[in-house]
């Protein structure tokens, strides 16, 4: 017996009217501009690249900046280090490419460092390499004066008011922006910390009187000041920030990775080395030269008080008015927002910061942690599925009002610079987290 069988006529009809057979199967593509990063798995697998600056040329971000996210071992920093490797080779290094500035709480760039050629600076407490965060810097011959005086101040004003743990007082802060503004303005070819500590501590007849206030009234008002100072000095920067800078840099080169590893990531000390760090690098960012590229491991430690979340909100805002492209990288999105207090300034700050970044990467996050991926980036319901289900190497990419989810591919010549593993399977080189 044969089965019965229906038979239709063909549909015929041009490419314009079949395409809506299957509507919204695939979105359509970002584009060929930038460096290649992986496959566009909601565009049918197809290339998908991106860079900050051309991102922001073409309208599809409003600024450079951004956040990767990712819980350890899913890719995220074989993810950064392979857009940095990449982005070398597109636009080239230096004067006539791209600048990378590296702040490296882990000491996991050293592999790269070696590859792009950037100068490393290992730091530690007590060690003999110093970075002063006040030296002028290659841009003290292209920026006014009054910006370096206030960028200075506010670098001073950040650390001081970690150290107290509570906002500075008026007074205290004119007589730190007094001492700043005093050593900008004198003879002093390399201002440090230390001269700030020691105006404050013996301020000057100048500063006095425009404080209208006695010797001896001045020193009890602003004692907190000098003592937190000290401490910075003494303890928290000791051997790393304390002085005039003892390390040849070539502000022409390919750029620079500061390790940071000496310092342990649960210390009081981090915070305090990372706004630093971040000091140093605002002199650097401030003069005219190439797209600069600055990367900020471990960013969470930032946000820990309103000071030096405010110092982080800072270089945000200035890295279009710099050529900067700031990017954070940290594990969860609850890391950044538990670092305060629910409602506080400061939570604010951090919250401001992620919501304006226009460029969010997010790779695979734990299920208790999806909420708070939904609270602070803006998530769809079926966006935080999927960032649940991600697998290795694999992340959602958040630009502007656009999503995408992308494969990473890696090359077999990256596998060197992004292995971190290398120990776990018995290999003595050294390299960058595949994570």
């Amino acid at each position: 017996m044969t089965r019965p069988s229906l038979r239709l006529r063909y549909h015929q009809g041009t490419t314009a009217h079949a395409s809506s057979i299957y509507p919204f199967s695939v979105q359509g593509s970002f584009g060929h501009r930038g460096t290649y990063v992986g496959l566009d798995l909601l565009a049918g697998g197809g290339e998908f690249c991106w860079d900050p600056f051309d991102a922001y040329a073409s309208g599809l971000v409003t600024n450079p900046n951004g956040w990767i996210l990712g819980e350890p071992g899913n890719g995220k920093s074989a993810l950064v280090k392979c857009l940095l490797w990449r982005q070398a080779a597109v636009y080239g290094t230096g004067a006539g490419g791209r600048w990378t500035a590296i702040a490296d709480p882990k000491g996991e760039y050293a592999v790269l460092a070696e590859h792009l050629g950037l100068t490393t600076v290992k730091l530690s407490p007590g060690g003999t390499a110093t970075i002063n965060p006040l030296a002028p810097g290659p841009a003290a011959d292209h920026e006014p004066e009054d910006k370096q005086i206030l960028r200075r101040a506010e670098m001073c004003t950040a650390l001081v008011g970690s150290v107290l743990e509570r906002a500075l007082t008026q007074l205290e802060d004119a007589v730190v922006f007094a001492a700043v503004e005093q050593l900008t303005t004198a003879p002093l070819t390399e201002p440090t910390l230390t001269d700030v500590a020691q105006l404050v501590a013996n301020p000057t007849e100048p500063m006095i009187e425009r404080l209208r206030s006695s010797d001896r009234d001045l020193a009890a008002e602003t004692s907190t000041v000098a003592y937190a100072l000290d401490k910075l000095l003494s303890r928290s920067l000791r051997g790393m920030f304390d002085g005039r800078s003892t390390v040849p840099l070539r502000w022409d080169g390919p750029g620079i990775v500061l390790d940071l590893s000496a310092v342990p990531l649960d210390s009081d000390a981090l915070p305090l080395v990372m706004v630093a760090t971040a000091g140093w690098f605002q002199q650097l960012m401030a003069c005219p030269g190439p797209q600069r590229v600055q990367i900020l491991d471990e960013a969470w430690a930032l946000l820990g008080n309103r000071h030096t979340a405010g110092y982080l909100q800072t270089c945000f805002k200035l890295g279009r008015t710099y050529g900067v492209a700031n990017l954070c990288i940290t594990h969860r999105a609850s890391d950044l927002v538990a670092q305060a207090d629910d409602g506080t300034a400061t939570s604010k700050i951090a919250a401001g910061l992620l919501a304006d970044s226009a460029t969010k990467v997010i790779l695979r996050q734990a299920p208790d942690q999806l909420a708070a991926a939904v609270t602070h980036f803006g998530l769809t319901g079926p966006e935080a599925s999927i960032v649940g289900q991600l697998t290795r190497g694999r992340a959602l990419w958040k630009l502007g009002g656009r999503t995408a989810v992308v494969q990473h591919v890696l090359g077999p010549s990256e596998m060197e610079i992004v292995d971190t593993d290398a120990r776990m399977h018995g290999s003595t080189s050294s390299g960058a987290e595949a994570a």
